[in-house]
């Protein structure tokens, strides 16, 4: 019976540890739980850090000063009852402080002490602290109690541990609150239910919700921009542009979270759009203004060989001055086209058979390859592989790759083009050229606008806008196109675009 009413005890005690996770009131607590329990007068308890130096103390009923409360703390630990406990790491009783040489009285102690009963608070083969209870009467403490204090103390461990652990996350918790709530990017979490969990002040603003919404909100509710609920939608992209109705554009970044849900950070790039869509203003203007000196100037070469013989000198600096106005002619056509496509906003998109889009962009280039000898090679699956997408602008994307190969393989070399059905709703296509390759330090950088990474074949014609046409009309289809290349032993230029079927992945 006994047993179970220490058991009765211990589990009350737990509850009313554990009701509170405050390091300060847990630490008084502990204390006044065990001093009533085991009907001591009064009692202190000692907490140490993981360097076993002093972190917390409490003594009780002592109304003294915090120097010398701390005072009294180093000479009990050093010279008394509970330096003892910590050193021998086990408890003890004292059934008369007048008979044993552990207990000190110091000066001024404000209460008679004669008999005491004290235990280390142990968490992880580690002593925590130590906790001490006193009476004014002899012999009050049985070493029968000692078990029940250190049962006591076990529970105290726990939940002082588990204080110290709330007290830490509540630490970074409002620390990671002050930076999310300060910072100018716009920030939103919704769980896998887009039930809202966190609005930063700066996402308050951009939605245009009110200063302090509900949180477990339906975020239809908070928000109807379509933009913003594809992006956290199940299936949505990891990133986009979002507009807002203010006016300004953001550029939205997801990472789920797992067992959580998904955070949404949104920048201002409205400064970056006006400069793009500027610098595109520019372009198109510009070249548009160019078209007709370059007309002229073509003009004006056939009108000097119609006026008369000309000399073999003369036909051969005017065919040097064709060459040169038919490569500013290719510059500005794919000056327009690379503008056109970037102002585009949605594609025209059809279920297409990417296979037959690839047999038509190799149709178009076979002549070139014919004229330097070199052999086209398409490996493709027997079946159908439907992709939905632009079939105009994806042979445009695969004419420029098998274009650049056959331009880059020297005479009777071989162009390879593959075509594979991938898991994950993939199918690509792969160029490979036996061309002089890549340095590695230049692959970043092949499909930036105006880029040529083999300035040593400058002879090769070309406007360095090809493969920046193709990157653009491959994010167009929500797809990848990515280059492996070595120096001298050739290249292959990749483009990978999802399997959809009237919107779906198939």
């Amino acid at each position: 019976m006994q047993t179970q009413n220490q058991l009765s005890l211990l589990n009350r005690i737990s509850d009313e540890l554990n009701a509170d996770l405050h390091p300060d009131r847990m630490l008084r607590r502990v204390l006044d739980l065990t001093v009533a329990h085991l009907n001591a007068a009064t009692g202190s308890v000692m907490l140490f850090d993981q360097n076993n130096r002093v972190s917390a103390y409490i003594l009780q009923n002592e109304d003294i000063s915090q120097e010398r409360a701390a005072k009294i703390v180093g000479t009990v630990l050093t010279e008394g009852f509970a330096g003892w406990v910590l050193k021998h790491n086990r408890g003890d009783v004292i059934s008369d402080t007048r008979t044993d040489e552990r207990w000190i009285v110091y000066d001024n102690q404000p209460y008679d002490v004669h008999s005491v009963i004290s235990t280390p608070l142990r968490r992880r083969q580690r002593v925590v602290g130590v906790l001490t209870l006193v009476h004014d009467e002899p012999g009050r403490f049985k070493t029968s109690d000692l078990s029940l204090l250190e049962a006591i103390a076990g529970q105290a461990a726990i939940a002082l541990e588990n204080a110290q652990l709330y007290k830490q996350t509540e630490q970074e918790r409002e620390k990671l609150s002050a930076i999310i709530s300060s910072t100018q990017d716009a920030v939103l979490v919704t769980d896998h239910h887009n039930l809202t969990l966190l609005i930063n002040p700066a996402a308050r603003d951009a939605l245009g919700l009110a200063p302090e919404p509900e949180y477990n909100q339906p975020l239809t509710e908070l928000t109807n921009n379509a933009e913003l609920l594809k992006l956290l939608s199940a299936n949505g992209p990891s990133s986009g542009e979002v507009r807002l109705p203010d006016g300004r554009t953001m550029w939205a970044n997801v990472v789920g979270i797992p067992e959580m849900g998904r955070v949404m950070v949104l920048q201002d790039i409205s400064a970056f759009k006006a400069l793009d869509q500027l610098k595109r203003d520019f372009v198109t203007a510009f070249t548009h203004d160019l078209r007709t000196p370059l007309a002229t100037v073509k003009g004006y070469i056939e009108l000097v060989r119609m006026d008369g013989p000309i000399t073999t000198r003369q036909e051969e600096d005017l065919e040097g001055m064709t060459r040169a106005a038919n490569l500013m002619k290719s510059l500005i056509e794919d000056l327009l086209e690379l503008s056109r496509l970037e102002r585009l906003e949605e594609l025209k998109l059809e279920d297409i058979d990417f296979k037959k889009v690839v047999q038509s962009s190799i149709g178009a280039v076979k002549p070139l390859a014919e004229t330097k000898a070199i052999n086209l090679k398409l490996e493709a699956p027997e079946d159908k592989l439907l992709v939905e997408g632009n079939a105009v602008l994806l042979s445009r994307a695969v004419s420029n790759l098998v274009d650049n190969a056959i331009k880059y393989t020297p005479p009777g070399g071989e162009v390879r083009i593959q075509i594979e059905r991938k898991e994950a709703n993939q199918t690509t296509v792969a160029v490979t050229d036996t061309g002089p390759g890549i340095a590695s330090k230049d692959l970043p950088r092949v499909f930036e606008k105006f880029f040529r990474a083999r300035p040593e074949l400058d002879d090769v014609p070309g406007s360095g806008l090809g493969l920046a046409i193709v990157k653009t009309i491959v994010d167009q289809h929500q797809g990848q196109v990515w280059v492996e290349s070595q120096p001298n032993k050739g290249s292959t230029f990749t483009i990978s675009v999802p399997r959809r079927k009237n919107g779906k992945l198939v």
